[in-house]
């Protein structure tokens, strides 16, 4: 049974799903605020594909098993296996939701990273029909206008999170490495706890985002009195203002660190590291204010 639900106004505007709509052909943005009223007080879903149509989207023609999987390639939604049963869940539920506390508990099991199913894994051919243009990696909105056709003429995207991942605190926890140049760091268990507890509020490319706009913001690069950065996961995500801020940063185009390396030369080194190339040798760098 359906569950009365609000939705923030800015859910309406979110560019990601507006772009992933448009890739797709899919009812994208009216699925995912459907899928909010089939969720129980976690977040959590039984993935029955038919089901959900029904409750969602009853009178349109449309395969709703293509609008999960688009959902799940960007990681608005997360598929799970308990017990030989498929679930999903919405990693952003609450922060899109104040929940009733008199709402019962959830009955479905919690997700667990190591339950994670992969596009890739299991139904891989289905990323291919769940879009227009084959999706390689997770993307997320760039500079400029969209590009059309093949892979290769898109214009103002950056993969930030591979879609092949089973486990997003790992590639969080490396892309934070090649943004910063620190490729010595380790995923120790405070980092993975912060990157854990982002999860449960905020998507990987959002996440994702934040840690791309403490890069371009030149205070924790480095650019203040004591010439110390303070660009560590832990000041990055210390809690929802400081992401909301380097997630602002990151669409304001701040200078994103000293020198003479320009916004667009950061990006397209990352984007170099993140498709294979060799990160550079830089210091371990994970300093905090005091």
């Amino acid at each position: 049974m359906g569950r009365i639900r609000t939705v923030k106004p800015e859910l309406f505007k979110h560019e990601d799903l507006f772009d992933l709509e448009k890739e797709t052909g899919l009812p994208i943005r009216t699925a995912f605020m459907g899928l909010f009223t089939c969720c129980d007080k976690e977040g959590r879903f039984k993935w029955r594909p038919r089901a959900l149509k029904l409750d969602i989207l009853p009178y349109d023609e449309v395969d709703f098993s293509r609008v999960l999987d688009a959902l799940m390639t960007r990681g608005f939604v997360v598929k799970y296996e308990v017990e030989s049963e498929f679930f999903g869940f919405i990693p952003t539920f609450s922060k899109h939701q104040v929940i009733n506390n008199r709402e019962s508990d959830s009955e479905l099991p919690a997700p667990d990273e190591s339950l994670y199913i992969s596009m890739t894994s299991t139904r891989a051919a289905r990323v291919d029909d769940a879009t227009v243009t084959p999706l390689k990696h997770a993307q997320v909105e760039g500079k400029g206008k969209e590009g059309k056709g093949r892979e290769g003429e898109q214009k103002g995207k950056e993969t930030l999170v591979e879609q092949t991942q089973l486990d997003p605190v790992k590639t969080i926890f490396a892309f934070w490495q090649k943004v910063m140049d620190s490729p010595k760091s380790v995923l120790d268990d405070k980092r993975k706890q912060l990157i854990v507890k982002a999860l449960k509020g905020y998507s990987p490319a959002d996440i994702c985002k934040a840690i791309r706009g403490c890069s371009k913001t030149p205070h924790n690069m480095g650019q203040n009195d004591s010439k110390t950065k303070y660009n560590g996961l832990g000041l990055i995500l210390r809690d929802a203002d400081h992401i909301d801020r380097f997630i602002r940063n990151d669409a304001g185009q701040a200078r994103a660190s000293a020198g003479s390396e320009t916004i667009e030369q950061t990006n397209a080194r990352v984007m170099r590291e993140l498709m294979g190339a060799s990160a550079p040798a830089g210091d371990v760098i994970d300093m905090e204010p005091a």
